[in-house]
């Protein structure tokens, strides 16, 4: 399966979505937002949609901001296969008719809890330690299924037909976080988990979060709408 990635920016990349990818022998076709002008694929060209983050909001008047959206409907309305991180989950809840609100920042390493629909979809456990990297969140849409939540906020993942958003990132990686830390470094003061860029980048990566990607990522592929 060709897998279609919407890159918004050079720092948020699809890290361990590739891995997962070359183990099963899908083929990743990444589309550089920022490279190539906002040129979207045709939904027709689309088989399966990642949608990544990026330190901009889904309410910013940007020239691909709205055609990005209609593609995630578009792709969505038709039953494929689609995951939203961070900001692709907000363009997701904001497609659905939710609005995206200011939220308690939270920044690097904490903690969220599996919903019984988590746990039931694709094997979920409980909690997991995961990377958070956002000021504003998504309420839930209606029709959707509440997936994850956490002490700060309570939409961190949903189920709406065919499509997963996740406000929180299982992609990151130690080497795409160094990344993402080094460019987006003036983000991080002020967040609920007080921690500073050399704390998050010391922190270990939970296992189980890798896997729970792979987890929600298999569910998509072999699940229809």
């Amino acid at each position: 399966m060709e897998i279609t990635v919407i890159q918004h920016v050079p720092f948020e990349v699809p890290g361990l979505v590739t891995n997962w990818s070359k183990t099963h022998q899908h083929q990743l076709n990444v589309i550089k937002l920022f490279k190539n002008g906002g040129q979207l694929p045709k939904p027709e060209q689309v088989s399966f949609l990642i949608v990544l983050g990026g330190p901009m909001s889904a309410n910013d008047d940007l020239p691909w901001i709205e055609p990005e959206r209609q593609l995630i409907k578009d792709v969505v309305d038709s039953g494929k296969p689609m995951l939203g991180i961070c900001l692709g989950a907000q363009q997701l809840a904001k497609v659905y008719g939710e609005a995206i609100v200011p939220t308690k920042k939270e920044v690097g390493f904490g903690p969220v809890t599996a919903t019984q629909s988590a746990q039931s979809l694709f094997n979920a456990a409980g909690t997991y330690q995961v990377l958070h990297w956002h000021g504003e969140g998504f309420r839930l849409p209606q029709q959707a299924d509440l997936l994850f939540t956490s002490h700060y906020w309570q939409y961190q993942g949903f189920k709406l037909g065919s499509a997963i958003g996740l406000q929180f990132h299982l992609e990151s990686t130690p080497e795409t976080l160094a990344a993402l830390t080094s460019a987006d470094a003036d983000f991080i003061p002020g967040s609920a988990y007080a921690d500073n860029a050399q704390q998050i980048l010391s922190q270990t990566f939970d296992p189980n979060a890798a896997l729970l990607l792979n987890q929600i990522l298999d569910y998509l592929v072999t699940h229809p709408k």
